[in-house]
Parts: structure tokens; sequence; C-alpha cells
């Protein structure tokens, strides 16, 4: 059966941590794995290092993208930093869907509907012990978009993953960080193996 559904993902993070990366990137990761039509849309909130920001991607194998707007309803949500959930538009602001959260501690899943899917992954520990770091900071957008290649979405016409896969992270990443590609593609893998399905 053709996949005609188009996907739409937030991603929360804060300013640094690389989410609106993180979105050009899963752009051109879907296209190598033979999405026909992407779009990365940032928003930005205040331009500083550990301000909330958002970032959405637009994902569809069959129809046209014709709708450039934010996101409002995602049907994936990635948080790169648990301490964003309690922000207003946050967890609050989730109706359905998969949901990926960097944490390496538990999770209040009451704060989120029911028919939610939940997978947590420790990106950011991953990032430090390979020491994938960037001024400083570890790196999180590459290794998560690994843990988004094991993840599944579920709706009324069943469960299934997106058809993303490693390899091609590891294409893009060498293309697009040089020498540090192939660290981030660790990170990716890592990340894969580690992500775990909480609900």
């Amino acid at each position: 059966m053709t996949d005609e559904k188009i996907y739409e993902i937030t991603m929360h993070g804060r300013g640094g941590q690389g989410a609106i990366t993180a979105a050009l990137l899963l752009c051109e990761i879907a296209y190598e794995d033979g999405y026909r039509d992407v779009l990365s849309i940032p928003k930005i909130g205040a331009e500083r290092r550990g301000s909330p920001i958002k970032a959405f991607t637009k994902l569809s194998r069959v129809r046209e993208v014709k709708n450039y707007s934010a996101t409002e309803d995602a049907d994936i949500t990635i948080i790169f930093d648990a301490s964003l959930l309690p922000l207003p538009g946050v967890a609050d602001g989730i109706k359905h869907g998969t949901i990926l959260i960097n944490t390496n501690t538990d999770v209040d899943l009451s704060q989120f509907p029911p028919e939610c899917k939940i997978y947590t992954v420790p990106v950011t520990d991953i990032a430090l012990d390979l020491n994938l770091l960037a001024s400083g900071y570890p790196i999180l957008n590459v290794p998560l978009l690994g843990a988004l290649t094991k993840i599944k979405y579920k709706d009324e016409q069943g469960e299934r993953d997106l058809g993303l896969h490693l390899e091609s992270i590891q294409k893009i990443a060498t293309k697009k960080f040089g020498s540090k590609g192939e660290l981030n593609y660790q990170a990716a893998i890592k990340a894969a193996d580690q992500v775990k399905e909480i609900r």
C-alpha cells in the first residue's frame, strides 16, 4: 500500500542544541530515502544559547507539501531537552502521535495523551561519551535522528516506521560535516541501539 501521508514533525530544543539543523538534515535524509517532497520550517525565539526554539519538518512520499505554515498537531514530536516539557506549548501542546525524548531519567507519562507512543533515548550521554561536542556542548541532532530511524508511528491505518535508514544518515552527515561526519554517524548508531519504547 502506498503511504500517501504527509508526516508532520515538531522539534523542541534550546538554542545551540541543533534543532534547526536537525530539521534541515531530516529533510535531506528523507529525500535520500525516497520521500518526494520535504520541507523544513524554523521558528526561532530569542536568539541566544539555551532559549527555547521550535523547528518543523514535513515529509511526503507521494503528495506535494503545499502547507508552509508551522505544524500545530504533530505526528511526531522530538524533545531535545526534557527540561522543556513543563514549558507552555511543549508537553501540553501534544495531541496525538509519537514522542521521542532525549533523557536518561524517568518521564512522567501522565502529561501526555494516553494514545501517544513514547520513546526515550539518552543522546546527551551518548554525545558526551563520544566527545561529540561543539564549543564544549554536546551535539544532539544527528544522534536523535538516528533514534528516529527506530521508532514507530501509529494511526488509524496501523503502525509503521518512517522508512529512514542509518546508511542515509551516514551519507548526509559525511557530506555536511566532513571529518566529523563519521563521529556523528557513530552517535546515531548508538542512539538507534539505545532508544526505548516506554509506552
